[in-house]
Parts: C-alpha cells; structure tokens; sequence
C-alpha cells in the first residue's frame, strides 16, 4: 500500500486530479441512479465481470475527457495571489504587453550588443537594438550611479549590487523598462550565478521594484532562463519559476497592482498547472 501511495504521489498533479475528478463524478452518477432505482443489476444477463467492466470504462473516458479539459483551460494561462499581489502566468511577447518591463541585464548595465558582450537575440540584445537609445540609457545609468554614489571603474563601467533596478522611458516606443543587474559577467563576458546568489538577486529585485513601480502594472519574463551557466548545475525554467514567485513571498513585498510572467522560448512549453495549487500553498497566512 506505501509504495502505491509513493507511486501515486509521483504522478504528474494533472494525472491526480483527473484521477480524482473522474472518481467522483462516476461516484456521483452511480448516487444518482441508485436514489432513482436504476442498477446495473437490471441488464439482463449481465454477470458481475461486465458489470465491473463497465464502470472501469466509465472511469477510464471520463478520465480522458476531464484530463483534456485542464490541459485546454489551463494550457495558456493561470492566475494565483501572493501576500495580495495578483500574478498572472501566460505566454505572450514581453515587448507587446501593458504594463513597465523588467529586462535583465549584467551588473554594469552594458549596451554592447555584438554577440560577445550581450546575445542580439537575447531579451537584453532586443531591448537595446529596438526600445532603447545607447545615449539615453547610459544617461539613466549615470544617475543611477550618481544617486548611489557608486564611481567608475578603470575601465569606465559602473557595478551595480545584484538586483539593482534602473527605471527609464523609452522614447523609441513610449514605454517604461526596469533594468535589472541581474548577473555578473566574468572577463570572458560571461555571465555566471548560481542559486543562492540568484535567490538573493531576486530577493533585493522585488524591493527595488517596490520602490519604483508607482502602482503600475509590471511584467517579468523568467528571468535566467536565458542563462546557461549556473554553477550549481542547470536548471530548468519550472525551476526559476517556483524561485520568482517564492522569493516574492519570502520577501514580504505586496504590490497593489497586476504581476505578469510572461513565458517565451522553451519557458512556454511549462505545464503550467503543475504549480496551481504549490503556488497556492505559499500565499500569505
């Protein structure tokens, strides 16, 4: 019985519930026909054998059928509230979205985009090519140094701590960015973390974001999923998911308006109500 239950507990939460979903509704179905005094007993020549092949392929379509219905409503889009933040997860073009973006950059904010220094096809790399001005965002970077009194390196940068956010107002499309230092780049211009440092990047994230967002809405991507080289191994997008949303929770930020991730890339194939009820879990007591 405790390696049924082990072997239960490891399948998928869709599986689970549908499993369930569909024991109940055969359950129900079978309450309904008793009050009204109709048995299975009744067919004529039915043995015990097809009666209990029929209720397990009762069980087995309507499985199917309600497993296909949590993949069709929940395939896009699910909706959760951490410490009285709504959260949106969809897919979608963080660049088509209402609401300020978050950008994740390198500590010093770079604009080089040559493939070596920033990726063009990186979120960065389209960021800089086609919403921004060079001039105008070395410009918010400098006052940004300005303000925390942080001074030029040798080799005329500014580093700024880990989940640092610079505001700035795009005069190509209008729009506000939040750029954030979101890793270090080593000499090779490579950008290396691990957890525990990208856990404490996200965790100054949301209170720098706190202070700036003027009650406006703010849309994420899943940030590091467009960084290979985590120290402590790889990890997989469900994986930074779960840490964004649980360093939102750790770090007794509440926002008063919309938080939306949007998944792109590989990021959009997560089954995303695998995390419904997880998500759930860690609201606010």
């Amino acid at each position: 019985m405790k390696k049924l239950f082990i072997w239960y507990n490891n399948l998928s939460k869709r599986i689970r519930d549908s499993i369930r979903i569909s024991l109940v509704i055969v359950g129900l179905i079978s309450t309904v026909l008793s009050i009204l005094g109709v048995s299975l007993g009744d067919w004529n020549g039915s043995s015990i054998i097809i009666r209990v092949c029929v209720v397990i392929a009762s069980v087995v379509v309507i499985y199917f059928l309600v497993f296909w219905i949590i993949g069709k409503i929940f395939r896009e889009q699910i909706n959760l509230v951490i410490r009285q933040t709504p959260i949106c997860i969809c897919d979608g073009d963080i660049f088509s979205e209402t609401g300020w973006k978050v950008i994740g950059c390198d500590s010093h904010f770079d604009t080089r985009v040559d493939d070596i220094v920033i990726a063009k096809k990186s979120l960065h790399g389209q960021f800089v090519l086609h919403h921004g001005i060079i001039k105008e965002i070395n410009s918010a970077i400098e006052a940004e140094a300005e303000r925390l009194h942080i001074n030029e390196d040798k080799n005329g940068q500014y580093s700024f701590p880990l989940g640092t956010i610079i505001p700035y107002k795009s005069s190509v499309d209008n729009q506000k960015y939040l750029l954030l230092a979101m890793t270090n780049l080593n000499t090779q211009y490579e950008a290396h973390t691990n957890m525990a440092e990208y856990e404490q990047m996200l965790m100054k994230m949301w209170k720098e974001i706190n202070r700036v967002y003027a009650m406006n809405d703010v849309v994420f991507p899943v940030l590091g999923a467009g960084i290979p080289r985590f120290d402590d191994g790889p990890k997989d997008n469900g994986a930074l998911l779960r840490c964004m949303l649980c360093t939102l929770n750790s770090s007794g930020v509440s926002l008063k308006s919309k938080v939306k991730i949007v998944l792109y890339g590989k990021a959009k194939e997560l089954p995303l109500y695998e995390y419904k009820d997880m998500f759930r879990e860690i609201h606010v007591k």
